[in-house]
């Protein structure tokens, strides 16, 4: 982990904004924290920050609702009460004590399939709706996640979480793997802020992608599973029968 003035400061010495021992303060301090918390939102939602993905799972349901619910609210078995997900990773129905993933589609492809059969693919779409009881603000935003059949048995849902909106004086909560991919980062959307040179942006730009393509390494040796095809084996049957699977 990391304190976000430590990163700043780093970050501007770096690309020689300023000198060594030479303190951030002012306009500078306050670009550097907007560009830190707008690089932390794009490696979020690319699936860069490993520690950020979690999931939940929801009842048997063809259209699964996320909204924070207000005080007093009682939601129904397909709703989730949390603030909608940004961005959904991954979606499965659960076959005995297993889990098969679902492919991740359009209103318009899934609009071909018989919603009467087994769910094979999902879609994910947001939408704001006006809260009950005239509760202020009015309005919330929902998530909308929308499978094409029946799922027969519950869902899975694998989600980013929303990171933190950081300030100067509070400290990223991240493995020092990442602190690398950070400064590089940080330093890149710096330059470009500040219009530096071409030749400078160029070397920022291959520093971050050589920082992205470490984390990558880390991730897929911790996932190595994730490009593959997952399958099941002749005793799938038997372990469904145990667990009440088509009965």
């Amino acid at each position: 982990m990391i304190a976000v003035n430590e990163l700043i400061q780093r970050a501007y010495e770096s690309i020689n904004m300023v000198n060594l021992g030479e303190a951030v303060d002012g306009d500078m301090s306050v670009v550097g924290c907007n560009e830190l918390n707008r690089l932390i939102t794009q490696l979020n939602n690319e699936g860069f920050l490993a520690m950020s993905q979690q999931w939940v799972d929801v009842p048997c349901a063809k259209v699964i609702y996320f909204r924070k619910l207000i005080e007093g609210e009682v939601g129904n078995s397909a709703t989730v009460d949390m603030v909608p997900p940004d961005k959904i990773e991954a979606v499965a129905r659960r076959i005995g004590d297993r889990y098969v993933i679902l492919n991740n589609g359009n209103s318009i492809q899934m609009s071909q399939k018989n919603p009467y059969t087994i769910a094979m693919s999902w879609t994910y779409d947001t939408e704001f709706e006006t809260t009950p009881d005239d509760h202020v603000p009015n309005n919330r935003l929902v998530g909308i996640l929308r499978l094409d059949g029946d799922p027969r048995n519950s869902v899975r849902v694998w989600y980013n979480s929303k990171l933190p909106t950081y300030k100067l004086d509070d400290t990223i909560y991240l493995s020092d793997l990442y602190n690398e991919l950070l400064m590089a980062g940080l330093c890149y959307r710096l330059a470009y802020f500040y219009e530096l040179s071409d030749e400078k942006k160029a070397g920022l730009d291959r520093d971050l992608k050589t920082a992205k393509t470490l984390i990558k390494r880390n991730n897929i040796t911790q996932r190595m599973l994730q490009s593959s095809k997952i399958v099941g084996d002749y005793r799938d049957p038997y372990f469904n029968g145990l667990n009440g699977v088509g009965m």
